[in-house]
């Protein structure tokens, strides 16, 4: 028939995560278990012909426990207007991701500002949030969406890294430095003697969950493991940065240069590392390290170690 132009439907391969999300599970725990084993094993894979996968949000969404958003809430805080720290959240969005070519295409400065400022109208705006909540907006089809799974993962899963003082960031920064010494004792000590303490150089990775280190689908694929397994992994991801250079530390006079600027983000490399530290942490200490972005009482029995 002339002027029809007939083409032929292609359907890509789903991948066994892709699988799992669509077929709905007998039982929930079980179907969220093997969601996390399929993502520790074989990963989130990008659709052939983007720079992203597109299923990742509903991924997330299924291990949060987010259900489908309602714009109701977002659009409510919206529409409040600018919030007390409106000023400082445009002091943070136009510095957020800026090397990261995809994530400025994709992401405007303008849905960044909007995110943040509906957040800040629930909570205190501190340090960091902007970094947090980009991984979001670049995953997430929607703002809806991104601001429900941002809202959720960070006073769900680590409220006490958005407190006012940072508590938990800081309390993950000496649960660093005493797993750093028990798994690699030399480098701890080395990096000990040149007065260099997880607070100097870990502080950026720590309280953004390793989204300050480049490139933005490396993160992307550590945060399906933080979200999957908790985001006390990040400290052991972090330990797993500094063992991926440690040759290279440990000839250094002046570690602190390398360290001002971890190298490229290996998502697969790192998650592998740190899931290897596990079973070398006393029971105690692993304990502490997986209740400390929640867990107020952390910070005294911290002490006791």
């Amino acid at each position: 028939m002339q002027g029809i132009s007939v083409r032929k439907a292609t359907h890509r391969r789903r991948d066994p995560i892709e699988s799992a999300v669509r077929r709905p599970p007998v039982v929930v725990d079980q179907g969220i278990s093997e969601l996390r084993y399929l993502i520790l094993t074989q990963g989130l894979s990008n659709d052939a012909d983007k720079d992203f996968c597109t299923y990742r949000p509903y991924v997330w969404c299924i291990l949060l426990k987010v259900s489908p958003t309602q714009s109701k809430h977002y659009l409510s805080l919206i529409h409040r207007g600018a919030s007390p720290a409106y000023s400082k959240i445009r002091n943070d969005t136009f510095r957020t991701l800026t090397t990261d070519i995809l994530f400025q295409r994709r992401v405007s400065e303008t849905s960044l500002i909007r995110i943040l400022n509906a957040l800040a109208w629930k909570q205190l705006y501190v340090q960091g949030l902007n970094v947090l909540a980009a991984p979001f907006l670049y995953a997430c089809a929607s703002e809806t969406q991104a601001f429900a799974l941002f809202d959720t993962y960070i006073h769900t899963c680590c409220p006490l890294y958005v407190k006012p003082m940072l508590d938990g960031v800081h309390l993950g920064l000496k649960l660093l430095d005493t797993s750093l010494k028990i798994i690699d004792p030399t480098l701890y000590s080395y990096l000990k003697g040149k007065l260099l303490t997880a607070e100097l150089y870990g502080f950026a990775s720590v309280l953004t969950m390793s989204a300050c280190t480049p490139p933005l689908n490396e993160v992307l694929a550590l945060w399906d493991f933080l979200i999957a397994f908790g985001p006390h992994m990040n400290i052991l991801a972090v330990i797993a940065q500094l063992l991926i250079i440690r040759d290279s530390l440990l000839a250094s006079q002046s570690p602190m240069t390398l360290l001002r600027t971890f190298p490229p983000l290996q998502a697969k490399k790192v998650i592998t590392l740190a899931v290897s530290f596990v079973p070398k942490l006393p029971e105690e200490l692993y304990d502490l390290l997986v209740r400390h972005p929640y867990d107020e009482t952390v910070s005294d029995r911290i002490k006791a170690l």
